[in-house]
């Protein structure tokens, strides 16, 4: 039952998010009672039994928006923010330029590439399918796009970025797409569904425990008497 009201909490959130730009939709992974059972027992302090959220990395849509500054990400890997905490990743790529010619991203933190936080010489502002990024016809830097292993631990932080516990490496595969963004990889007949089936199954706990209680409830008398 708690696995399912966590479960209902992640959904929901999910679909609050469905339109949210670059927005990475989070699942809860589950595994067998008592093992997790086993790990919150042996762990010698109160722990949160079934409620491991884990991030889905799955590309969505990307449609065109004709801005210059506005990019996309076709393939794996995330851009890199330089952030007060540290490093932090995104698909959200609709960046602009502040005075002083810095490439921001929408948290108002600066873009990095793969020589340190990328500042613009002017105002023009172009991107290969490489993320190479020129400006005033000349070569600027070339956009740090970090891509992770499978096995690493994706963790979501203020402001929509993530934070991962590896290091992350330099994106081979990866293509830059600009004047376009990355819409949310939410599908609302999906969470909805989902949402659904995890009240079905709450409910069906639910009337197994006030059973399991009513059995335990005539155990009790009859020993008693």
């Amino acid at each position: 039952m708690s696995v399912q009201l966590h479960r209902q909490d992640v959904h929901a959130s999910n679909l609050a998010n469905a339109s949210t730009v670059g927005y990475r939709r989070s699942d809860v992974a589950v595994g067998s009672f008592e093992t997790a059972l086993g790990q919150a027992a042996s762990a010698g302090t109160p722990q949160a039994i079934g409620q491991a959220t884990v991030v889905d990395v799955a590309q969505g849509p990307i449609h065109e928006t004709g801005t210059a500054y506005d990019l996309a990400l076709d393939g794996p890997g995330m851009f890199t923010l330089l952030t007060p905490d540290g490093m932090r990743h995104t698909r959200d790529g609709r960046f602009h330029q502040d005075a002083a010619g810095r490439l921001l991203g929408v948290s108002g933190n600066q873009v990095m590439g793969k020589d340190g936080p990328i500042t613009l010489p002017g105002g023009e502002f172009f991107v290969t399918e490489a993320g190479q990024v020129f400006s005033e016809g000349q070569f600027v830097d070339q956009l740090f796009i970090a891509e992770f292993e499978v096995s690493d631990e994706l963790t979501r932080t203020a402001n929509g970025l993530f934070e991962i516990a590896g290091g992350p490496r330099l994106a081979e595969n990866t293509t830059v797409r600009q004047g376009c963004v990355e819409e949310a990889n939410v599908s609302v007949v999906r969470e909805m569904a989902q949402m659904m089936t995890g009240f079905r199954a709450f409910e069906a706990s639910a009337a197994a425990l006030r059973l399991n209680d009513q059995t335990l409830s005539i155990l009790i008398e009859a020993t008693g008497s």
